[in-house]
């Protein structure tokens, strides 16, 4: 019983036509992007943020949006 668990069947070959290179898809390189990008957005964002408590010039992206 127990070797049954633990043997595995032989894959049967397919018979179609084989890419020889992989690639990433268009939802790979979003998650590519969303998995750098986010992070250097939050973590540019509390720098930012530091920089415009600690001396009040302002630095950010928000900069551009703030009534002077």
């Amino acid at each position: 019983m127990i070797k049954r668990l633990f043997t595995r069947e032989k894959f049967q070959p397919v018979l179609a036509q084989d890419t020889h290179m992989r690639r990433i898809t268009a939802a790979g390189w979003l998650l590519i992007c969303l998995y750098l990008g986010v992070p250097a957005m939050l973590m540019g964002g509390a720098i930012d943020f530091v920089v415009q408590w600690i001396t009040g010039d302002c630095l950010g992206v928000w900069c551009m949006f703030q009534k002077k």
